[in-house]
């Protein structure tokens, strides 16, 4: 695994039981982790990560039913990447260099 990118979280949505069961409803967790801090998740719909880092460049991004990317942010700022989710699988992924 490259040491720039952190695949941290894996949400995953497998048959159309669980789906029915938890439709609607959000998976968002809020971690202090490489020095900032990381939003990410899945609802409504969506997958998101948003990674704040208040020293040094960072990224985040998301990989639904597309992959998406903050680009390089940033020291102070909040990078945010969103997509829509999957019936499947969707990955957050924070980093903290550029």
């Amino acid at each position: 695994m490259s040491n720039t990118i952190k695949r941290i979280a894996t949400t995953t949505l497998l048959a159309a039981g669980i789906a029915a069961g938890a439709a609607g409803a959000a998976s968002a967790t809020i971690v202090n982790i490489g020095g900032g801090t990381w939003d990410y998740g899945v609802g409504g719909g969506t997958v998101w990560s948003d990674y704040y880092h208040g020293s040094s460049c960072h990224s985040s991004s998301v990989s639904g039913e597309y992959y998406s990317s903050s680009g390089a942010t940033a020291a102070g700022s909040w990078a945010r990447a969103s997509a829509p989710d999957t019936w499947m699988v969707d990955h957050s992924y924070w980093n903290n260099q550029c």
